[in-house]
């Protein structure tokens, strides 16, 4: 529904209101094919990050919101820091003199990637190097949830409010799409609350023509006996491609046991299962009528006008060739003779076991994909306790990763969580990439990846006889003015702000229009309490200043150390381009 239109900028052109509309005229979509998802501050970008609170920490993020023209050095490329090699023999920090390199000599990626910072900043970040040359990306974002689904702010990263999920989401997708290979695809979980209204943001960003599919996880095995609704035990997830028409591979995936149990019959080639080759679904048609000779030398047709043949002549001579054609004496055939007799015999082809597995359904197997508490325990295994209530399993992402992806291939998790996309794409010998916010990057994630390079046992890792083994790379968006956002989270007194302030003044990089005398004669200011503080000095911040700008790295006054100087310039490849060129 429309509303007043309000100024435009910081808000979208309509009302305080979420709904449909047409892409270029505004209008409802009973008047328009084309379809967009408007929601207030969608022209804003939300810069902080949020996850969901699977470690059990109340943890409260800001949650800031910039208009689009305010934006100057957001998006550039970052300084990164505090770079840690780490393979079988352990963690090893890395300095000036170390031999690392990121890519090889065509500027693919060479080594795996552990990231710590804030997400939509290090898409941008991983943009100069890594646009178009990402074949996956999968994320299992904070989802949408609300008690008031009125509102349009929010305050804790588990309770999402419509309009600021739906911005965070977009602003991420969108850079994750120039990550994408012509022929990547990206996957989104999603749970019933959001997935219709991430459906239509999906449309807008990449096209309903590249919609591939929407898969059905089911998280958990029943309902319970005191709700008076049904419970929800399943998931969603999204499929697009950045360009449908460059799929060419056909997506396979392994057979679950209720399929296997079909194919009942074997012979030298294998177990097979048949299908008819008569079906009265398909319209009767004379190039698919054409007559078959059965082993009693009849004459075998479809009855004129009801079904045809699947195949036409040429691929069923073809089939007849290779021996997958099968027939089977029948007293109840649907066929007839061509003398317009009851048919002895009906008709089948043989489908084999393929060794590349079979088209995956939408509602995906169950003994395939595990379920939540599958995830659970695997954590619990790893860390002797629980650590994430709502990670995925190692199944589903490999059921995933093998559909889309083949060996080599580089897969993206932004919103990587305890780590399972990284897990199980290390153990399949694909490259990724996992970006993190949250400090358990370091206790959780970093150290779960560390025990599958030692070879821990489960998950998937027999599955695929993983024995360990590979190396990633781990290091961080270098913060700037994030680290007094850090500070002011963490107070828990005035004084403390206080005294956060005093070196605001001297350290920070403060908004341009701030007016120390007018903040500081602000009677109002005195009064507020500690929360109410906490936004005010987080206002006054300057959010394009969040992490160091690489371009401002070899200012003396940011005090970058010559080992960040020099691996950073290697991420971004600075000095060998520029040698090259020179030659």
């Amino acid at each position: 529904m429309a509303g007043d239109p309000l100024k435009k900028g910081r808000y979208t052109n309509f009302g305080n209101k979420i709904g449909l509309f047409s892409n270029k005229t505004g209008n409802f979509i009973s008047n328009s094919p084309e379809v967009v998802l408007n929601f207030p501050f969608k022209d804003t970008v939300l810069e902080a990050g949020m996850a969901k609170e699977d470690s059990g920490r109340e943890e409260r993020f800001l949650h800031i919101e910039m208009d689009a023209k305010d934006i100057d050095t957001l998006e550039d490329p970052k300084v990164l820091t505090n770079f840690k090699y780490i393979d079988r023999s352990g963690e090893h920090a890395l300095d000036e003199n170390s031999d690392i390199e990121f890519f090889d000599e065509n500027g693919e990626l060479k080594q795996n990637l552990l990231i710590k910072g804030n997400n939509l900043l290090a898409l941008h970040t991983l943009k100069e190097k890594l646009a178009g040359k990402v074949k996956l990306i999968y994320i299992d974002p904070p989802y949408y949830f609300s008690e008031d689904k009125n509102s349009d702010t929010f305050s804790y990263n588990s309770n999402f409010k419509l309009s600021a999920w739906l911005t965070f989401m977009r602003n991420r997708i969108e850079i994750s799409k120039e990550l994408l290979s012509n022929n990547g695809v990206i996957l989104i979980s999603i749970d019933e609350d959001g997935q219709s209204y991430l459906k239509i943001l999906l449309d807008e960003i990449f096209g309903q023509n590249n919609f591939i599919s929407t898969f059905i996880w089911r998280r958990s095995g029943t309902g319970g006996l005191r709700g008076q609704f049904p419970i929800t035990t399943h998931e969603y997830i999204i499929a697009f491609a950045k360009n449908k028409e460059k799929i060419t591979n056909r997506w396979n995936a392994p057979y679950s046991e209720a399929s296997l149990s079909d194919f009942k019959e074997s012979d030298n080639r294998g177990r097979y299962k048949t299908q008819a080759l008569y079906l009265t679904s398909l319209k009767w048609s004379e190039s698919q009528a054409f007559p078959i000779e059965a082993p009693d030398g009849s004459l075998l047709v479809p009855p004129k006008g009801i079904g045809s043949w699947r195949f036409i002549k040429e691929t069923f001579e073809e089939a007849l060739r290779d021996d997958v054609i099968l027939f089977k004496k029948t007293s109840n055939s649907p066929l007839l003779t061509a003398e317009g007799n009851q048919a002895q015999y009906n008709v089948y082809t043989k489908q084999y076991i393929s060794e590349d597995g079979t088209n995956p359904p939408t509602i995906l197997p169950d003994d395939l994909v595990g379920q939540t508490r599958t995830a659970k325990a695997e954590l619990k295994a790893l860390f002797g306790k629980d650590v994430f209530t709502y990670a995925k399993p190692e199944e589903l992402l490999s059921y995933l990763i093998g559909m889309i992806t083949k060996k080599e291939d580089v897969i993206l998790d932004f919103c990587l969580g305890s780590g399972t996309t990284a897990a199980v794409a290390h153990k399949m010998e694909r490259r990724w990439i996992g970006v993190e916010q949250m400090d358990y990057i370091e206790t959780i994630s970093k150290e779960r990846l560390k025990k599958v390079i030692d070879g821990e046992q489960g998950g998937i890792s027999k599955s695929v006889n993983w024995q360990g083994g590979g190396s990633f790379v781990y290091f961080e968006l270098k913060k700037y003015n994030q680290d007094f956002i850090d500070r002011i989270m963490e107070a828990i007194t005035i004084p403390e702000l206080e005294e956060i302030y005093q070196d605001m003044q001297k350290n920070a990089f403060l908004k341009f229009f701030f007016d120390k005398k007018e903040f500081e004669k602000d009677e109002n200011f005195r009064s507020l309490s500690l929360d109410e503080r906490k936004q005010k000095l987080v206002d006054i911040l300057d959010e394009n200043q969040f992490y160091l700008n690489y371009a401002e790295m070899n200012d003396a006054k940011y005090h970058v150390s010559d080992a960040e100087k020099v691996l950073t310039d290697r991420f971004y490849q600075t000095k060998e381009e520029s040698e090259d060129a020179e030659e």
